[in-house]
């Protein structure tokens, strides 16, 4: 069974909450686990708490979801460009799948309430990677094995 860390930004949570259950359902639909879920204030939080989680070794993979809405600066450009960046970073450095289901820039909170599915989205992605990505594990251990027809 594939289990999951699952990231969830407070802000907005109105909105958040119904990402999260989405989330769960998607989990139990896939028949995976959500090993444990952490709670952070914004989006902007949301890659610490993954990096964390993905150091878990019962963590095969992270999603994490959340909604940024525009407001009168570009503030929210600003946030979702730096959380999608430092969780490709995360998701790099760890050699585990962190998706993104942080819906924005751009949308009123009436748009975001029509993306909850996101969520869900991001919880398959993430399994999906996980079910298709090469094991390094065993890549390595095949490429250590002398090759009989070599003349080494």
């Amino acid at each position: 069974m594939t289990t999951l860390g699952l990231v969830v930004a407070e802000f907005n949570r109105p909105i958040t909450e119904q990402m999260e259950q989405e989330a769960l359902e998607a989990a139990q639909a896939a028949g995976a686990e959500v090993y444990e879920t952490v709670r952070v204030p914004g989006a902007y939080d949301a890659p610490l708490a993954a990096d964390r989680l993905a150091r878990l070794e019962a963590v095969d993979a992270v999603a994490v979801i959340g909604t940024v809405i525009t407001g009168d600066t570009d503030h929210d450009q600003v946030i979702t460009d730096a959380t999608a960046q430092r969780l490709s970073d995360v998701s790099l450095e760890r050699d585990t799948p962190v998706t993104l289901g942080v819906t924005g820039p751009g949308m009123s909170a009436a748009e975001a309430r029509e993306r909850v599915e996101n969520a869900g989205k991001a919880v398959d992605g993430a399994l999906d990677l996980v079910d298709q990505l090469p094991d390094p594990v065993s890549d390595a251990a095949s490429d250590s094995e002398p090759d009989p027809d070599s003349d080494s």
